[in-house]
Order: C-alpha cells, then sequence, then structure tokens
C-alpha cells in the first residue's frame, strides 16, 4: 500500500469522471458536476492527502479512506474502468450499523473476488475474510457495493 499525492487521485478520479458513458447528460452539466467533485476531493486531499492510497499493484484502483477503520466509509476507483464492472467501489465499516440494530443477515455474502459483484447490490463481508481489492481481512465486518459508470 503507497499513500498517494493529491495530484494523481484527483486526476484519476476526473479521468473516471470524464469517460465515455460514464452517465452523465449534457456537456455543460457533466462539465458542472466533475468541477464540484474535483473541487471536493482536491479540497479533503490537501487538508488530509493522507487519506489518498495507491492499491493499484493490488486492485488496479485508487483509495480515498475517510476513517473506514474508525466506523465511517472508503472508497475505490478502477484506474480503467474499461476492465471491469466495479468503477467505483463502496466500503462501509458495518460494525456500527450492526451495533445500532441493523440486520444484515439478508444481504448477500461477498462472492471474493475482484470484479464479481453485481453493480448496485450491496454486500456483506464478515470480520476477518480474505478481500482481495485490499489484498488483506479486516477485523471488523464490511457494507460492499460496487457501481458501474459505463
Amino acid at each position: 500500500m503507497r499513500r498517494m499525492g493529491p495530484v494523481v487521485i484527483t486526476l484519476g478520479i476526473l479521468a473516471l469522471a470524464l469517460a465515455p458513458g460514464a452517465g452523465f447528460g449534457d456537456d455543460a452539466r457533466q462539465a458542472g458536476i466533475v468541477a464540484g467533485e474535483v473541487a471536493t476531493f482536491a479540497h479533503q486531499l490537501s487538508l488530509r492527502p493522507d487519506i489518498a492510497i495507491d492499491f493499484t499493484k493490488v486492485s488496479g484502483e485508487y483509495c480515498f479512506n475517510t476513517g473506514l477503520g474508525a466506523g465511517l466509509h472508503m472508497t475505490h476507483y478502477a484506474t480503467d474502468p474499461t476492465k471491469t464492472q466495479e468503477d467505483v467501489i463502496d466500503f462501509v465499516n458495518a460494525e456500527p450499523l450492526i451495533k445500532a440494530g441493523v440486520n444484515v443477515s439478508a444481504l448477500p455474502k461477498f462472492p471474493g473476488g475482484l470484479d464479481t459483484m453485481t453493480p448496485g447490490q450491496w454486500y456483506f463481508l464478515a470480520a476477518g475474510e480474505p478481500e482481495p481489492h485490499h489484498g488483506a481481512k479486516f477485523p471488523f465486518p464490511l457494507l460492499i457495493r460496487a457501481t458501474n459508470i459505463k
């Protein structure tokens, strides 16, 4: 795992947002949306550059970690969205939700591999199970969802 500079991850997110078929409407609306998103990412990264992590050698993704271990969430962005249906992946620490009474038993179990999720479907990954996007096991349960923006 290598920490990324704010410019690198912001450019990666910009490239993903501007990719053909990214799902936006007209060019002017797309430009406004992308400008707002890039400004938000750039601002956050200028305040905390340590939240950008390079997982390209593990899963071909850049990471924006806003505190997964502290009960918050993390988002991964594919470096080449033409090679996967998992263009953007959300990881949520399920522990606080479970403690609050959320029943995750109805969710399908995470399928266990890269590019194996159905986009838009939330999955449950129990604590200690292998998570291939990070090449690691987490000491807490996760909710994981992929989005295909093609």
